[in-house]
């Protein structure tokens, strides 16, 4: 039965976590822009030199290593500046803008807040990876082929989706703060080149164009973040200690009105 489970909890957790990614209170141009990028490259680099690993399987092992390094990483940038919109809020409104984090109120809903998103993600990534690695321990190859399929698939869809929405949207932090997307997006870029460095990479691209492909995307991240926080700061949705956020749409139509403060 434990196959069954695997499948299952595959399924539901690869379900919810997408849908979770794209349960957003603010649209950005900006966030998608990032995302832009990071396709781009990744894609380019990939069709034009191939792949390090040889064998679907072992592509998907390497990709999840990857994605639980760059995972880690990006969690760390999340946490601290979390930290930082909750410290350097006045005492009386630490208690909601930590709150916010977890679950954001939407009006008509409520929806997840950065960091309950990013465990989720953590969540999912964790059971795909114990799924994938305990379907060649079956003893029966039909066990293992049913289970294989019907994993392979939903973890397929999270291992493309997943990373592309973090990579513009930072687990949708803008659904607590509209800044906390720009502002860590360019620290998550940094933690991309060093796991990279670290961990080698997974597109075969020659030594002498990785480090400037890879700093060529920082600082287009870096720009498009610096441009965002400036729209954003004139808007009245800085971070800042007295000002609390309200819906964005960074990147497109100026809204009526600007946040409280």
């Amino acid at each position: 039965m434990l196959w069954l489970i695997q499948i299952v909890g595959t399924w539901v957790l690869v379900g919810l976590t997408i849908v979770t990614l794209f349960l957003r209170t603010s649209f950005s141009l900006f966030a998608i822009a990032r995302t832009v990028v990071t396709v781009a490259v990744v894609l380019t680099l990939t069709y034009r030199y191939g792949l390090t690993t040889g064998g679907f399987f072992k592509w998907v092992d390497a990709v999840i290593v990857k994605y639980g390094l760059m995972a880690i990483a990006t969690s760390f940038v999340l946490v601290i500046l979390a930290g930082v919109y909750v410290l350097v809020a006045p005492a009386g409104r630490r208690r909601p803008r930590l709150v916010r984090l977890f679950l954001v109120d939407a009006g008509d809903f409520t929806v997840p807040g950065p960091l309950s998103v990013l465990a989720l993600a953590g969540t999912t990534t964790g059971v795909v990876t114990w799924s994938m690695n305990s379907i060649e321990e079956y003893n029966n190859a039909f066990v293992s082929l049913i289970t294989a399929t019907l994993v392979l698939l939903p973890a397929g869809i999270f291992l493309l989706l997943a990373p592309l929405s973090v990579a513009g949207t930072i687990f949708n932090a803008a659904n607590a703060h509209p800044a906390l997307p720009s502002l860590a997006a360019p620290f998550v870029a940094v933690g991309a080149i060093v796991v990279d460095e670290f961990s080698g990479g997974i597109v075969a691209t020659p030594a002498n164009l990785k480090d400037p492909f890879a700093l060529t995307a920082l600082l287009i991240t870096v720009a498009l973040s610096a441009v965002e926080l400036v729209r954003l700061r004139g808007r009245g949705q800085g971070l800042t200690r007295d000002a609390e956020p309200g819906p964005t749409t960074s990147g497109g139509p100026e809204p009526e009105t600007p946040a409280p403060r």
